[in-house]
C-alpha cells in the first residue's frame, strides 16, 4: 500500500480511537476499506503465478499512479436520489476493482522476468502512452467538478477497460 493510503487508514483509525472505539476494533474497522483489495490480489497472485508481496506492491502502486483509487472516491463521493443510481454506484465501484484487477495482470503478463514493481510500471507507462493519454483526459475532465452524471462514470470505466484490452500482450 502506498503511503498516502496507509496514512488515510491510520488517520481513520486514529479517529476512532479518540471518539472512544477501542483500538483493536478501531483498527479492523479502519481495514476494512482494503478487504475487497484482497480478493483481486490473491486471484491475481494465483492467475499470473506470482507472489502475494509481487501482487499487492503491483496493484497499489498501479491504482496510485493512474489515480484509480482518487476516482474511486470520485465514485464513492457521487450522491444518489433513487434505488438504481445506488446499484448503478455500487456497480461502477466494482467494475473499477476490476479494471484494476486487470490492468495488474496486464503489467505482469508484459514483465515475465522483471521483479522490481516501479520498473514495470515504468515501462508499461511508456508502451502504453497513446491510450494512457485519452485516461488522463477523463480524470482532468472529472477534476473539473464535484458531482458528475451517472454516464461520465460508465464512460470512464469502458475507457479503462479498452487501456487494458489494447496494452494486454497476449491478446
Amino acid at each position: 500500500m502506498i503511503e498516502k493510503e496507509a496514512a488515510q487508514i491510520k488517520r481513520v483509525e486514529n479517529d476512532l480511537v479518540k471518539a472512544g472505539v477501542p483500538e483493536s476494533i478501531a483498527l479492523r474497522i479502519s481495514l476494512l476499506s482494503t478487504l475487497f483489495s484482497v480478493m483481486d490480489i490473491a486471484e491475481i497472485s494465483k492467475s499470473d503465478e506470482v507472489s502475494t508481496e509481487l501482487a499487492t506492491d503491483l496493484y497499489f502502486k498501479l491504482g496510485a499512479k493512474l489515480d484509480l483509487h482518487w476516482f474511486l472516491d470520485q465514485i464513492t463521493s457521487q450522491p444518489v436520489s433513487n434505488h438504481w443510481q445506488a446499484l448503478a454506484r455500487a456497480s461502477f465501484r466494482e467494475e473499477l476493482d476490476w479494471q484494476q484487477r486487470s490492468l495488474t495482470s496486464v503489467i505482469l503478463r508484459g514483465n515475465k522476468t522483471a521483479t522490481d514493481v516501479d520498473t514495470m510500471i515504468e515501462n508499461w507507462l511508456v508502451e502504453s502512452a497513446q491510450p494512457l493519454e485519452r485516461w488522463q483526459h477523463i480524470l482532468a475532465d472529472f477534476r473539473i467538478g464535484k458531482t458528475h452524471e451517472f454516464a461520465k462514470f460508465s464512460v470512464a470505466l469502458r475507457e479503462l477497460m479498452l487501456l487494458s484490452l489494447h496494452c494486454d500482450p497476449v491478446k
